[in-house]
């Protein structure tokens, strides 16, 4: 009987290697073959199912639900007509990639309704929010008038020790004035915090919300560091509240850094969503503290790549063994 349950499946897996297409996505059907589409994951201009010596029997499947019930968050940092590099793209290109988000029917979102959602509300299907890290004044400039001809909301964090003409900063940041012209002209356009002073290395692996600081050539203790970075973001948000027509609530942390004593003091400040650096796709299951985010900022990510990178993270591909369980599922 062993024997029996062993030949099973690996007749089994035989089928799966011969049939299955282990690409991501219908792109590629085998000729006269077998397709078999990962439910859910059925993108813009999916294929039919095609069986045996009938290629032309169409049947019914979503060609513009991506996902439900999850939202994608695109992170950026830059934007420049001239210099490019990691964290800056040009104009062209972020319109670019929004448009061909909007032709695959991707729905942009606003941060307010991704608090909704993250409290058991609703979202549209294929739900995309645009955060903005730093608060340079190249999002006002250029971000902002691409994302108000297209109708997007978004949300653009801020550091705030950058607001005043008197900072120290090689690329200019917003100012208070240039952001109430935008939050007073689409009050779901959102500034949100990203600490006043902590955003530098200490380290290779940490910053100024992370790491301990040495003070007149000795190491800060624990209480020390603690009250320097409750003080930061407590500034943070006072400078951010007369900007804002939302609570300031949500955080980006720098370099993605965070530890346990940082979303203590976070959360002790008002803060309930807080979003990383690293790859992902938000459900209400996710660590509110903990958000991920897709990178959209860098030239090497054409409209293409951006659009596949939401896809991936929304249905990520089957697994040998997950690909198997499908198959072997009753109809």
């Amino acid at each position: 009987m062993k024997h029996l349950r062993m030949l099973g499946v690996t007749a089994a897996a035989i089928l799966v290697i011969i049939f299955l297409p282990w690409h991501h996505g219908p792109k590629h059907p085998l000729r006269g073959g077998l397709v078999i589409l990962r439910p859910n994951a059925v993108g813009l201009g999916a294929r039919p199912i095609i069986s045996g010596k009938k290629p032309n029997i169409a049947v019914e499947v979503p060609s513009v639900k991506l996902f439900d019930h999850k939202v994608a968050v695109i992170m950026y940092h830059h934007i420049d007509p001239k210099l490019q590099n990691e964290d800056t793209i040009t104009p062209e290109l972020f319109a670019s990639q929004l448009d061909e988000l909007t032709r695959n029917h991707m729905q942009f979102i606003s941060l307010n309704q991704f608090r909704a959602f993250m409290k058991g509300g609703s979202v549209p299907a294929n739900a995309v929010l645009v955060t903005f890290d730093d608060g340079y004044e190249s999002f006002y400039k250029y971000a902002y008038p691409i994302m108000k001809k297209r109708h997007i909301s978004g949300v653009c964090f801020v550091i705030t020790g950058d607001l005043t003409p008197r900072a120290m900063v090689f690329t200019p940041h917003m100012t208070p004035d240039e952001i109430r012209d935008m939050t007073q002209h689409d009050p779901d356009m959102e500034v949100q915090a990203h600490t006043d002073d902590l955003h530098f290395k200490v380290n290779r692996g940490h910053d100024g919300l992370t790491g301990f600081l040495i003070v007149n050539g000795k190491k800060e203790n624990k209480q020390q560091y603690m009250a320097r970075i409750n003080q930061d973001i407590k500034a943070c948000v006072q400078k951010l509240l007369p900007l804002n027509r939302h609570a300031i609530d949500t955080f980006a942390y720098p370099y993605g850094l965070h530890n346990s004593s940082s979303i203590r003091v976070l959360q002790a400040n008002g803060i309930h969503y807080a979003f990383t650096t690293k790859p992902g796709i938000s459900t209400t299951a996710t660590n509110l503290m903990l958000l991920p985010r897709i990178n959209g900022g860098s030239p090497h990510i054409t409209p293409q790549a951006l659009y596949q990178s939401i896809r991936n993270a929304a249905t990520p591909p089957l697994t040998f063994m997950g690909s198997l369980l499908e198959m072997l599922k009753p109809a």
